[in-house]
Order: C-alpha cells, then structure tokens, then sequence
C-alpha cells in the first residue's frame, strides 16, 4: 500500500507543460523545420529582395503544417525560454537533426565530417572544448557565452585557427544582430583579435593566423547576442542558436628533403590533414550552466 501511494505521488508530480503550450516533442519538429526554412530563404536569390517578408511566410507554412497558430507557438515559446533547461533540451535535438540532415544533402557531408569528428591530436585538428551547440537569448547573463583555451605542446609556430559555426535566429522583435570575437595571444604576449557580426541563417567563419611565428599561448572568444538595454527585460522572443561549433588549429605544412623535390622557398600554410587524426565526437550538447 505505501509503495502503490508513493509511485502515485511520484507520477502526480512528474513536471508536465501547462495546458495550451507545445509539446517539447513537437515544438522539437517545429524549431528544425523552421530552421530549414530559414535556410531556404536566406539561400533563395528570388527572395533576397524581401527576406523579412519570405522569412515570415516560409514560417507560417511550417506552422500550418503542425496546425499551429502564430499566438500559440509565440505563448509556446515564451513558455519555454522562461524554463531555459527545457529550451535547451528542445534545441539539442534540432542540432541534432540539423547535423543529420546537413549529412543527408551531401554538399554540407564534407565540412560536417572533416571539421565535426576529427580529434586534437593530427596536423588538422578541433580544439574546442566548450559545448557544440549553446542558446542566446536576450536578458543577462543567458545573453552570452566566453572560452579560454590554453595552448599546450601540441601547438607549434606558424599555426592557423578557424572558429566557425552555423547561426539562426528566432525573433518577435528588434534585429537579428549576434557578434563573434575570436582572440590569439602568442609566446611574446601580443594579442590578435578578429570579430565580427553576423545574423541569418548561415554558416560563419572567422581566423585567426600565427603569421610571425611566434607561437600560441591562449585562445579566448565570446558569443554574444546584441540587444538593445531597454529590451534585455522585455518578455519578446528573442533568441539565437548557435551549433556546430568547431575551433580548429591548422598546422603549417612543413618542407621536407625526403619528398624528393625542394620545396624550401615555399612557405606554405595550407593545412596537413593527417588520415589517423579522425575519430568519432562526443554528441552535441546545448550550453546550459557552462557559461564560463
């Protein structure tokens, strides 16, 4: 009887979503194919002269599908990124099927594979050691998300770093503006830093380069969603995902005698891609409590 009382307590309290807001299984299907759709947009030339207008009716096809009205998936919404721990959750599902479905086109197969599994032990290697995938949104501190890297033996002089990740966002209002800073400091503690905006639906790209040879101490960065101060109190949507999160570390190619030709005036820094230096990652996780 005690036993039969205590599991009915335990279900009665299993956390459940209110009455009227979607479920997290299927605001999961909604937020992938709205990402889709975004993406369409974002790569369709006949909408470039319109994207707000083709963003908006790209959506209202999707929810209409899922027969969902815009009040209930903007309540949904709300609902669910005053419970961030949810949110999160949701969204690493949709990094999840995204990762899939870049895979099932083909043309993304290449970057997904070469960037996304290699280890940081070959010439070419991923480095990051944050999450893959985190969520912004507009109030402090969910509205950002730092890294530091110490560098190790593993690092050598001349060596090239690429941030890049893949972006979306889902706003009710205000623009859609994210900022990247990527910073190296090297052996003489000289800084270079490279930043820069981005929005939309696309993949994102920044560099960084050893050029002086003089080897790399630290990598530092941040991701941060813009908005205005008198909106990071607002209860309007305002989010941005950012997955696919990769730093990798490209050696420079080395000269060698053994080859047979003499290539010792060529100072190439075109990366060395080292067949033994791929193995499998870890599974996404969205940022949840690791802001650092």
């Amino acid at each position: 009887m005690f036993f039969v009382i205590a599991c009915s307590i335990i279900v009665a309290c299993k956390p459940g979503v209110p009455k009227g807001i979607i479920k997290p299984g299927k605001m999961e299907d909604i937020l992938f194919d709205i990402h889709v759709a975004d993406g369409m947009v974002q790569n369709n030339p006949t909408a470039a002269n319109n994207i707000e207008y083709n963003r908006t009716l790209y959506r209202l096809g999707v929810l209409k599908k899922y027969n969902v009205t815009q009040a209930e998936f903007d309540s949904s919404m709300v609902y669910y990124s005053r419970h961030s721990d949810r949110l999160h959750e949701i969204y690493e599902g949709v990094a999840e099927k995204l990762n899939k479905k870049a895979l099932s086109l083909g043309a993304s197969a290449a970057d997904v594979k070469r960037y996304g599994t290699i280890t940081a032990d070959g010439d070419t290697a991923n480095v990051w050691l944050g999450e893959r995938s985190i969520l912004l949104m507009s109030r402090p501190p969910y509205n950002s998300y730092s890294f530091t890297i110490v560098a190790d033996s593993a690092y050598r002089k001349g060596d090239r770093m690429i941030l890049n990740f893949d972006s979306n966002f889902i706003m009710q209002d205000g623009s859609r503006d994210g900022v990247v800073m990527l910073a190296v400091k090297f052996g003489n503690d000289s800084t270079a830093t490279k930043s820069m905006h981005f929005s939309g639906t696309r993949h994102q790209t920044l560099e960084v380069m050893d050029n002086r040879h003089l080897g790399v101490k630290e990598v530092k960065g941040f991701f941060y969603l813009n908005s205005p101060a008198h909106m990071q109190n607002s209860t309007s949507l305002r989010l941005a995902s950012i997955y696919n999160i990769r730093l990798v570390r490209f050696h420079e190619r080395s000269t060698s005698s053994s080859a047979g030709t003499n290539n010792n005036n060529n100072n190439s820094a075109m990366p060395a891609e080292r067949k033994d230096s791929v193995a499998t990652h870890p599974k996404d996780s969205f940022a949840n409590n690791g802001r650092h």
